[in-house]
């Protein structure tokens, strides 16, 4: 039953009586009106009646009471009723359940102490509460109506996310604004986001963005002076300023920015844009590195390991590699696994090797599960098994490896590992060749040559074996001897 205005408006007195800032703000006035309205079947009032039972507050305690105008204010449709009553529920009679009602009565009573508490009660999910984004998000409202700027900025956030509450840009964007009014630099980096979005009342506007961009970064943002120099460093576009871009870079890395760190380290090590410094980019590189940005581990580990850009140090490479690898990437597995196979850094450990390709392989990584099939079909560091190489070959080959191709489509031919298909294994032959790859290109060579499983076809061949013979392949070069030599007879 939807509650009458004379209801609505009784229950907004009652408000103002609760109000500790309020001159009006009266406890035995509004527990008064409470009990009335309690009786006369009013969901809101009987939730708010409840936590004056509970809590003894003026009125005479009683718990029993307090837990039956819950359960009936749940029943109306009440939602911070039905969510207090199975906390209560859950946590039964005891010092949690009375700490929590009497900080409830408090937050009600639009105490910004007590609110901001059961903001990250709820928000973080505090033994005995569960976690409840709709619930925190109404705490942090009361905190954020104070000009509590923090809280302005994640009520706002949390509304730009649908954290707890549905999406809703335009009270994102009150929110927000207000935070900036008060000076939030992250509240004006999120609105700038918002305008490059396309989320303020109209379409993507980049020259607003660009505004709020600027005055975040001013104010402090890292986030925002990144956001600037990624689009200074755009090519063809009205706001490309390479000056800009190292200026903004050099801003937010200063300020811990990991990808900033990693971007201008990037740049130092290559001399792209600023002049080449090996030192600097060390230090920006590893400051990177060490605040857990995957692609500066695996990158600075890479140059570490080839020795080209920067002093090769096989130990940090290591290091990088086996901290991303532990982060689940599939790059930095793949890497560890070659340094094992080959005994770089590590002695020459052909299982180990077969493990980080397994690792690397099960996250998609399209080379590890390439090499790893290679390993099961020579018996290398795992049990030999041709049924596990075409299933690590096949792999590889949907996602487009030419070398996964030309072995697979073998495989196929053959009938090795898995049911012959001539067909199908032609079929990727040609692919792997007509990509390039030279193995396709000389195994195709030799099935035409041998005839064997396919017509004979020397032309055809002799084709094959030439592209494989111009990119270096010595067996190719090899069978076109003979095929000259049978020919000369």
């Amino acid at each position: 039953m939807m509650p009458s205005e004379g209801n609505v408006s009784a229950c907004s007195q009652v408000r103002s009586y609760m109000n500790c800032a309020s001159p009006s703000y009266d406890m035995r006035k509004a527990a008064d009106m409470l009990e009335s309205l309690s009786s006369e079947g009013v969901g809101e009032a009987q939730y708010l009646y409840s936590l004056f039972l509970f809590t003894g507050t003026s009125v005479e305690q009683d718990k029993a009471a307090s837990k039956e105008f819950l359960s009936l204010s749940a029943a109306s449709g009440t939602e911070d009723a039905a969510l207090l009553l199975k906390e209560i529920e859950k946590n039964g009679d005891s010092p949690e359940t009375d700490a929590l009602m009497s900080l409830i009565l408090k937050g009600e009573q639009r105490n910004t102490d007590a609110c901001r508490e059961l903001f990250f009660i709820y928000s973080e999910g505090r033994p005995p509460i569960k976690k409840d984004n709709r619930t925190a998000v109404k705490w942090y409202t009361v905190c954020a109506e104070e000009d509590d700027v923090h809280a302005q900025y994640t009520v706002g956030f949390m509304y730009l996310m649908g954290k707890g509450v549905g999406k809703d840009k335009d009270k994102a964007l009150y929110w927000l604004k207000k935070a900036s009014d008060n000076g939030s630099a992250d509240a004006m980096y999120r609105i700038g986001e918002m305008y490059e979005a396309g989320l303020c009342y109209s379409e993507r506007d980049m020259k607003q963005a660009m505004t709020w961009y600027r005055l975040a970064a001013d104010a402090g943002s890292a986030d925002a002076q990144y956001s600037l120099a990624a689009l200074h460093s755009i090519q063809k576009t009205k706001n490309y300023d390479p000056a800009k871009c190292v200026s903004y870079l050099e801003k937010a890395a200063a300020q811990g920015h990991s990808e900033a760190q990693y971007q201008l380290g990037m740049m130092c090590a290559y001399g792209n844009g600023v002049k080449r410094d090996e030192a600097k980019a060390i230090c920006l590189l590893e400051a990177s590195c060490e605040a857990g940005f995957q692609q500066a581990m695996v990158d600075y580990a890479n140059m570490r390991l080839e020795g080209e850009l920067l002093e090769k140090n096989y130990e940090i490479a290591a290091k990088w590699f086996e901290k991303a690898a532990a982060s689940c990437n599939g790059y930095a597995q793949c890497a560890l696994a070659c340094m094992h196979s080959d005994g770089h850094y590590y002695e020459k450990d052909e299982t180990m090797a077969a493990k980080y390709f397994t690792d690397a392989a099960e996250m998609g990584e399209v080379n590890s599960q390439y090499c790893l099939a290679c390993m099961y079909y020579d018996g290398r560091g795992v049990e030999r098994s041709e049924k596990d190489a075409v299933l690590w070959f096949g792999q590889a080959a949907e996602q487009g490896h030419p070398g996964a191709k030309a072995f697979l489509g073998m495989l196929y031919v053959a009938g090795r590992g898995v049911e012959q298909d001539i067909e199908y294994g032609l079929r990727l032959l040609l692919e792997s060749a007509e990509s390039g790859y030279y193995e396709g290109q000389y195994y195709l060579g030799k099935l035409y040559m041998n005839g064997e499983f396919v017509k004979r076809n020397i032309p055809r061949a002799k084709r094959y074996l030439s592209m494989a013979a111009k990119q270096g392949d010595p067996d190719a070069k090899a069978l076109l001897e003979r095929i000259k030599a049978e020919r000369m007879r």
